[in-house]
């Protein structure tokens, strides 16, 4: 004979159903936030090197600047 499960029964399977899909959320949370730092990490370490190539930039520039402004100030004696 059949057995028609009761109420007591059909809550608790899906309880267990919810407990298991909380289960699995909780750890596609878990992997998707041990993602999101790895990338974070990446995406520092990029910008840390952004920020060397500006100041490499910044120091090539000054140089440049002061090269010019030198020739300039020659010119300028020179045609007085």
């Amino acid at each position: 004979m059949y057995k028609i499960p009761g109420k007591n029964e059909n809550l608790e399977s899906l309880i267990a159903e919810i407990q298991a899909l909380l289960n699995e959320i909780k750890n596609e949370q878990t992997k998707m936030v041990k993602e999101m730092e790895r990338y974070h990490k990446v995406t520092m370490r990029k910008l840390e090197k952004l920020r060397e190539f500006d100041e490499i930039a910044d120091m090539t520039n000054t140089v440049f600047e002061r090269r010019l402004s030198n020739i300039e100030q020659m010119l300028s004696r020179i045609y007085k």
